[in-house]
C-alpha cells in the first residue's frame, strides 16, 4: 500500500528538508512505497516579510543562487516526490480525492496557526475522501490555543485514524476535543539512526575548535553568549543563517546547503541556536549546546523537547543564565530518554500503518 506524505518539504530550511526526508526514508526502510506530495503553495515563496526577502536576495545574488541550488539538489537527490506538483487544495483534490493511499500529515509546524500552513486545509488532508489518514510528528508549535481554535482544529481532523503530535504539551490540549487517539512521538528526524545523517553530512574545512551560531536573533544576549564562546571558551565562531551578520564571527557562511549545515553541527564543539532542528540534532549528536528562544509564537516546540529530555536548563532566557554555556552536558540520562522515545515512536507509527492496512 502506498503512503503519500504531505509536509513542508521544499523551503530552503535545513530542518524542513531533513524531517521530510527522514519520515519518507523510514517508511521506505520498512517496506512502504512512499511519496512526498509535491505541494508548493504560493505563500512560501517570499515568507512573511516580502520586501526584506526581495532586498536580501538582490544584495546577495551569488550566495542566494548557490544556496538555492544546493537545497534543490538535496530535494532532487533525497526526496521521492509525487509525479505532479500542486499549488492549491483544489489541485490536490482533483488528483487525490478518490485515492486509496494512506495519507500522512507529517512533521514540521503544519498545524501552527501562527504560520500560513496552520490555516491551510491541505495539511489537514482536506483534499481526499480516504479514511486512511494519520498525522505523524505534526507540530502545533505553541501551547496557548484558545478553545475556539482547538475546536476548529478538532473538527478538521476528526476523520484521522491516529494523531501523533511532536509536542507533549499539545497532546493534552487536543485530546480534550477529539475522539481520535492522540499521542506524543519523536520528530521525524529522530526516527532514523544517527549513522543515516552522518553519511550525508559534509565535513567543514575548519581545523580548529568552533561554535556554530544558527538562527539566533541579534541583540545583547546573543552578543554576550558569543563573547563567552569566543573569548572565554576559545572557540571560533561560525555564523550560519541568512544574509545579514547578526553577531561577531570568524566565519560567515551565507550559502550553506542542507548537508553542509548538518556537517557544521555534527563537527561543532558547541551549537548555539534558536532552531528546533538544530537543537534536535544537537541532542542526537550529543553536542554541547544552548538555545536562545526566537522572538515569536513558536517556542513551545523547543521548550517542550528540552523539558522532555530533562535539559530545560539549556534554554537561555537572560544574562544570568549564560553560565550554562560553560557547564558541560551529561548525556547519560537524556540519551536513554531519546533512545526509548525513538523506539516507542517507531513502533507507534508502524502499528498505526499496520492497523490501517489490515482494516
Amino acid at each position: 500500500m502506498k503512503c503519500s506524505i504531505i509536509t513542508i518539504h521544499h523551503i530552503h530550511n535545513f530542518g524542513s528538508v531533513f524531517q521530510a526526508y527522514a519520515l519518507a526514508h523510514f517508511l521506505e526502510m520498512n517496506g512502504y512505497e512512499t511519496e512526498i506530495i509535491d505541494y508548493r503553495p504560493g505563500y512560501y515563496e517570499l515568507g512573511r516579510n516580502k520586501l526584506k526577502t526581495i532586498v536580501g536576495r538582490a544584495l546577495n545574488r551569488v550566495s542566494y543562487a548557490n544556496r538555492k541550488r544546493k537545497f534543490e539538489d538535496f530535494i532532487s537527490k533525497y526526496e521521492v516526490l509525487s509525479n505532479k506538483q500542486f499549488s492549491s487544495v483544489a489541485e490536490l483534490e482533483m488528483f487525490y480525492k478518490g485515492s486509496d493511499h494512506i495519507f500522512i500529515a507529517g512533521g514540521d509546524q503544519l498545524w501552527n496557526t501562527y504560520h500560513p500552513c496552520g490555516n491551510d486545509g491541505a495539511y489537514k488532508l482536506a483534499f481526499t475522501n480516504s479514511i486512511r489518514k494519520i498525522a505523524y510528528g505534526t507540530s502545533m508549535g505553541r501551547d496557548n490555543y484558545s478553545n475556539e481554535e482547538l475546536m476548529k482544529l478538532a473538527t478538521s481532523v476528526e476523520k484521522f485514524q491516529s494523531i501523533m503530535l511532536r509536542e507533549q504539551s499539545t497532546v493534552g490540549l487536543l485530546r480534550k476535543y477529539v475522539t481520535n487517539p492522540v499521542s506524543h512521538v519523536i520528530d521525524p528526524v529522530g526516527l532514523l539512526d544517527i549513522k543515516e545523517f552522518e553519511s550525508i553530512a559534509v565535513e567543514p574545512k575548519i581545523d580548529e575548535p568552533y561554535a556554530v551560531m544558527y538562527l539566533a536573533d541579534s541583540g545583547e544576549l546573543l552578543d554576550q553568549a558569543i563573547e563567552i564562546l569566543s573569548k572565554k571558551m576559545g572557540l571560533k565562531i561560525v555564523h550560519i543563517c541568512g544574509f545579514k551578520k547578526k553577531c561577531y564571527c570568524d566565519y560567515f557562511i551565507k550559502d550553506a546547503g542542507p548537508e553542509e549545515i548538518l556537517g557544521y553541527i555534527l563537527h561543532a564543539d558547541f551549537v548555539l541556536s534558536a532552531s528546533f532542528h538544530a537543537t534536535m540534532f544537537s541532542l542526537m549528536f550529543e553536542k554541547q549546546f544552548a538555545t536562545l528562544l526566537p522572538g515569536e509564537d513558536t517556542n513551545a516546540r523547543i521548550t517542550d523537547l528540552l523539558n522532555y529530555v530533562g535539559l530545560e536548563n539549556r534554554v537561555i532566557h537572560c544574562k544570568e543564565e549564560l553560565i550554562q554555556l560553560e557547564n558541560e552536558i551529561d548525556y547519560f540520562s537524556a540519551d536513554q530518554v531519546i533512545k526509548d522515545f525513538r523506539e516507542e515512536s517507531r513502533a507507534a507509527l508502524l502499528r498505526a500503518l499496520s492497523e490501517i492496512a489490515e482494516g
